[in-house]
């Protein structure tokens, strides 16, 4: 399962301010299907074949491929970031990976803010438990007196 480009970035002869053509990301899009697709051992094969070539906008894609943990996806997003996309930019690849890393962005700013939800959702059950409790213990001491 070798990866076919083996350097980057590449630059067309008609685009020279492209750094990557849109055969290579046509190249990561179905090796990212291929990734997607694959069981758990195979998905690590490709992982670790994406980053020994050091190809790190296909590994970024990978990493950030659905299923992936929240460690992955943070990580995918510093890659991203190093690769510096550019939105602005007419080249179909960039402007891929920059919207990926955008939707990175967005789906790690929900994940914190589940979490936070999870935690005031947590929270507000200990009040209603301690709520509970004091409710039981005045009408307790109501059947004392």
């Amino acid at each position: 399962m070798p990866i076919k480009s083996t350097s980057e970035p590449v630059k067309t002869p008609a685009l020279s301010h492209c750094r990557f053509d849109t055969g290579q990301l046509s190249e990561w899009i179905k090796y990212e299907h291929r990734f997607i697709s694959s069981t758990i051992s195979d998905r690590q094969a490709l992982l670790g074949d994406a980053e020994r070539r050091q190809l790190s906008a296909l590994h970024a894609l990978l990493l950030s491929s659905p299923g992936q943990s929240q460690a992955q996806l943070e990580r995918a997003t510093k890659l991203l970031a190093s690769i510096s996309p550019d939105p602005s930019d007419l080249c179909a690849a960039e402007q891929y990976l920059a919207n990926r890393q955008h939707q990175l962005n967005l789906q790690l700013e929900s994940l914190q803010q589940i979490r936070d939800l999870e935690q005031q959702k947590m929270e507000l059950e200990r009040q209603v438990d301690a709520l509970t409790d004091l409710e039981r213990q005045i009408t307790q001491q109501r059947e004392e007196h």
